[in-house]
């Protein structure tokens, strides 16, 4: 009999393990879908510096939209998904797990906070700055 209970203590401790750190991943991915692309855009300037470049062509990335800011004389891209669309969902997916944006073949080193994403702050003097303020977005 005691040892019944020592094997159901041992199931339910393990279940709740495996729950707490399902729900920690989970909780890894942080939703501000509904923020836009311009906030982020204003954000980063805010806090980096920099000037708003313009619009960028979202179609090669499959991003909903994309934006470009110039800080340093370097262009920066932000792009955003909509994590509620299958195809777009599993592109972001696809990033964060590799932490690379392919465009026309060519890998870019990305960043993906939530539904956005930044590629070419790598090569920027102001790299640290720029990473720090988009993960506080």
């Amino acid at each position: 009999m005691r040892k019944n209970l020592l094997n159901w203590k041992g199931i339910i401790a393990a279940v709740g393990i495996l729950f707490l750190l399902t729900a920690a991943g989970c909780s890894s991915f942080k939703d501000n879908s509904d923020q836009t692309i311009q906030e982020l855009a204003n954000h980063m300037i805010t806090h980096v510096g920099g000037t708003l470049d313009g619009k960028v062509f979202p179609v090669p990335v499959k991003a909903m939209d994309g934006i470009c800011i110039r800080v340093e004389g370097r262009e920066v891209f932000l792009y955003v998904y909509n994590p509620k669309l299958k195809k777009q969902k599993h592109k972001l997916d696809q990033i964060r797990k590799s932490k690379k944006l392919y465009i026309n073949g060519i890998a870019f080193q990305a960043a993906v906070n939530g539904c956005f994403v930044m590629i070419e702050h790598e090569t920027n003097i102001k790299k640290k700055e720029l990473l720090d303020a988009f993960e506080k977005f």
